[in-house]
């Protein structure tokens, strides 16, 4: 059984899956726009690996309790979005990220302020107002991308910094923090800053819609290991937490707006 002592336990498998998400997202940006793309990108697959890893190194319990810390900045998430597409509306990319990490860390320690149970409460009220704080373009505007590829080597950074701070955290201020740092939304952040660069400022504010609207995925992956892993061992918890967000998925799906989807189905 690897040890997160041994680190290429956690790189042989942060290298296939972060690359994986990225070709999707970028098939999903060319072929049905940047919503789609910013929902394929915002799953939580980097967050199965930091999982995983805090699991190797520090047990299930912290492993659960990162998920459940995560779980809880759900607010700060969708804070993050509708301040960076807000502000990169009037005033470009470059603020718009600034914008968007400060709401991220302003809401996270009010987040931090709230017991359990005001967690979940404050992430399902966030995830049902969160995509209507975003302007998205209709989908008559929603077109395919121009063929060029996103960047993957973006992906796999992006992924891989999640995981390294995840373990990080976790070694020198607990899984708590550390959920706090995997929470962030660094893969969307990456991917809607260079879909903003090169098709405009509305696609990546689709992109971010995309993130909204993917979040139940994430809420729901996040607060299943957290409940299963301090009694279930990891990749048990994972598969089941897999199979909860793959049943989300299936409906949070229908809410991406893509060519020829009516506007009442993406509402």
């Amino acid at each position: 059984m690897c040890r997160v002592s041994d680190s290429r336990c956690v790189i042989f498998v942060v290298l296939p899956l972060a690359p994986a998400v990225m070709l999707l997202a970028a098939a999903a940006e060319r072929r049905l726009g940047p919503s789609a793309a910013g929902w394929v990108a915002a799953l939580p697959v980097a967050f199965a690996v930091a999982a995983t890893g805090v699991d190797l190194g520090s047990g299930g319990r912290a492993a659960a309790t990162m998920a459940l810390s995560a779980a809880g900045h759900v607010p700060a998430q969708i804070a993050f979005a509708s301040s960076f597409a807000a502000v990169l509306r009037r005033l470009g990319l470059l603020r718009g990220v600034v914008a968007g990490t400060a709401s991220y860390a302003l809401v996270s320690l009010l987040v931090g302020g709230l017991g359990p149970v005001e967690r979940v409460v404050a992430a399902v009220v966030a995830l049902f107002i969160g995509p209507r704080l975003i302007c998205r373009a209709r989908p008559a505007s929603v077109t395919v991308g121009d063929g060029r590829p996103l960047p993957v080597v973006m992906s796999c950074a992006s992924a891989a910094l999640v995981v390294a701070m995840a373990m990080l955290a976790t070694s020198l201020a607990g899984p708590a923090a550390a959920g706090t740092i995997a929470a962030f939304p660094t893969m969307s952040a990456a991917l809607a800053s260079v879909v903003g660069r090169r098709r405009g400022r509305q696609a990546a504010i689709d992109a971010l819609y995309g993130l909204t609207r993917s979040l139940p995925c994430y809420f729901a992956f996040c607060l299943v290991v957290g409940l299963v892993a301090p009694t279930t061992p990891l990749p048990a918890s994972i598969a089941v937490a897999l199979a909860t967000s793959i049943v989300t998925a299936s409906f949070t799906w229908r809410a991406i707006p893509t060519p020829g989807r009516p506007l009442a189905h993406a509402a």
